[in-house]
């Protein structure tokens, strides 16, 4: 291991941009977070940037074991997650979230609408230049 650390203690800043690169593109191709055209985006930019990566490091082998040991890293935090989120979070989302965030409904005022300013506001809808218009009701 005394072999990858002096690698790595080696790396240059283009070394270093494809690492981020690659960590950043292999996070986002293992969530839903960009869809499915953007996981495969990600996907291909990960494994360009890894091999871009492994190939630029002297030798190749410990880029590869770099690359290994941080695609193993990332699983064993998604691992992780995913256990917490079972062990706290899972029996308590029996409901929907839009069901858990939205706001009660508010309750209706006793004066409703009447009439004119109901045939205002759709007069305003047909035709905006109307709007002037639209607070008379006296007419």
């Amino acid at each position: 291991m005394s072999a990858v650390g002096s690698t790595l203690d080696a790396m240059g800043v283009e070394q270093y941009l494809l690492a981020f690169l690659f960590l950043v593109s292999y996070t986002f191709a293992l969530s839903d977070f960009i869809g499915v055209r953007g996981r495969h985006y990600a996907v291909m930019a990960a494994l360009t940037s890894a091999f871009a990566f492994a190939m630029r490091t002297d030798p190749w082998m410990h880029g590869v074991l770099v690359v290994v040991v941080a695609m193993v890293a990332i699983g064993a935090f998604a691992g992780i997650v995913w256990g917490l989120w079972a062990a706290f979070g899972w029996p308590h989302s029996d409901m929907p979230v839009a069901e858990r965030l939205e706001a009660p409904p508010a309750p209706l005022p006793d004066e409703t609408l009447s009439l004119g300013a109901a045939a205002a506001a759709a007069g305003v809808l047909h035709r905006p230049a109307n709007l002037a218009g639209a607070g008379d009701t006296q007419r």
